[in-house]
């Protein structure tokens, strides 16, 4: 099926992206991707990347996900933390993908901030989500590690969340530390991958913590630590485990 059947807006622009071609357009005030892939996989498969969608293809498995018939999709919300207006605006856009006749449910890759959309969009609309891949992913509203003297960025979230202090961001009952029963509850697996001497995003306050939680609720996960150092890269030098982990949870 040709994306040209989706009755895509007419203002948009489209280039060739990791092998499909790469639609982007305006949803609503808010730039969007559609990557179509080479050969579309039958039913539409898709896969989500909430933030930094270009980064790591070859590593996060978005590459090989394409070439194996899935679509990529992304709306473009930096800045607003996954707060609650912007998940609605994550839900918008998927009951557009589905009037497109996408799959009921799609695959969320999660990096670094792209965690805390993916948790977020996930624990609001289980129904949705099939599976999350999440990499060195922001759990925590107050997620500033003191090493990265990140703390600007902590603020930025407080005012997206309407929080005066990093005590109540931390303790605030939409971080996805505290909220993960749902996701756990509706059945969704999780990989994790972390960097375990991250010096932006600490996993023992975000990914780590959410994973105790998570199989505290009797969730689905697999944690994998990786000894790098720094934030980065995303992925896996061979991401076969990422893509195995989204097709037996996305077309079995």
């Amino acid at each position: 099926m040709s994306v040209n059947t989706l009755n895509l807006p007419e203002m948009r622009e489209s280039d060739s992206w990791m092998g499909g071609t790469r639609h982007r357009f305006d949803f609503s005030g808010r730039q969007a991707w559609l990557v179509e892939p080479p050969e579309p996989a039958p039913g539409r498969p898709w896969f989500a990347v909430p933030e930094w969608p270009t980064a790591f293809p070859a590593r996060n498995g978005v590459k090989a996900l394409l070439s194996l018939g899935f679509y990529m999709v992304h709306l473009k919300l930096f800045g607003e933390y996954a707060n609650p207006a912007a998940v609605e605006r994550m839900h918008a856009f998927y009951l557009q993908l589905r009037e497109w006749g996408f799959a009921e449910k799609g695959a969320l890759i999660g990096m670094s901030l792209g965690g805390l959309y993916s948790f977020r969009f996930a624990q609001t609309h289980p129904e949705c989500v099939s599976c999350i891949y999440a990499d060195a992913p922001v759990c925590d509203l107050a997620f500033a590690n003191p090493r990265a003297g990140r703390t600007e960025t902590a603020a930025e979230i407080a005012r997206a969340y309407g929080a005066e202090t990093l005590e109540q961001l931390r303790n605030h009952p939409l971080s996805p530390v505290n909220a993960v029963s749902r996701i756990a509850e509706a059945g969704i697996p999780v990989l994790m991958l972390l960097g375990l001497d991250d010096i932006v995003v600490d996993h023992v306050t975000n990914g780590s913590l959410l994973a105790e939680h998570f199989t505290a609720a009797g969730g689905r996960i697999t944690v994998t630590g990786r000894p790098y150092w720094g934030h980065h890269p995303h992925g896996l030098d061979d991401p076969a485990p990422i893509v195995r982990f989204i097709l037996r949870n996305t077309i079995g």
